[in-house]
């Protein structure tokens, strides 16, 4: 699919590039030595780059390519993420005792290190990957009427500021407003608008003048997902 494109692209970019270097090398290695000796590095890290990014650690680009493959077979997003981020962090241990022996074992102890150091950046990374996958299921499970407030008190258009601070933030604790006139609703009001008054204002500054009218308000639907809000909300830059 379209994930398994991208994810064997930038392995695959790595590689054209260290085969362009390794050509230019192979052409100056007897003629020009300084732009040789450039060239076989260049191409040796490219290399390098792409084989690192293939190894199946999600989320490396190869632990993305072995996602796409379970999701592909298995047909379930969610659990071919998990696997791929365990595998992940079981690559990111086996890096670290990698480094571990290398150190007490072949006593190089700079190479060790920074084996055992790529390991831990692995784990990490695979692991932060994981609870993003949990968070995510998490909100997926929760509708928008389960997770929405529902008390939001209904104001006039005509109240001041400090009427809906003395009356509504500070005693019964409301953070929404709905601004309405006659049963029609004009807008929302929360308090990162009461916000933007300065406190000498609060006394003439009225809630349609602040409110966020409704034809500028985002719309989501009773039984649409927690998960599928927030990237609404995010798209929006909303919060």
């Amino acid at each position: 699919g379209a994930e398994f494109r991208m994810a064997v692209a930038g392995p695959a970019c790595s590689l054209v590039i260290g085969g362009l270097f390794a050509l230019v090398y192979l052409f100056t290695r007897s003629t020009i030595v300084p732009i040789a000796a450039m060239a076989y590095w260049l191409a040796y890290i490219n290399v390098a780059l792409a084989i690192f990014n293939l190894i199946p650690g999600f989320p490396l680009d190869g632990g993305r390519v072995f996602r796409s493959i379970l999701w592909r077979v298995s047909d379930d997003y969610r659990r071919s993420t998990r696997i791929a981020t365990w595998v992940g962090r079981g690559v990111g241990y086996l890096f670290i005792l990698g480094g571990i022996v290398i150190m007490f074992i072949f006593h190089d102890w700079l190479g060790g290190l920074w084996l055992a150091f790529i390991g831990w950046f692995l784990e990490n990374a695979a692991s932060a990957s994981y609870r993003q996958v949990q968070w995510r299921e998490g909100l997926y499970r929760f509708t928008a009427a389960q997770v929405m407030t529902s008390d939001c008190p209904v104001v006039p258009p005509s109240a001041t500021v400090n009427q809906l601070v003395q009356e509504y933030a500070f005693t019964p604790g409301y953070r929404c407003f709905l601004v309405a006139e006659e049963g029609r609703l004009m807008g929302i009001l929360t308090l990162h608008n009461i916000k933007t008054v300065s406190q000498p204002d609060w006394g003439v500054t009225q809630a349609k003048e602040i409110m966020t009218p409704v034809d500028r308000l985002k719309v989501a639907y009773p039984d649409q997902d927690g998960l599928s809000i927030l990237e609404q909300m995010d798209e929006s830059n909303m919060n």
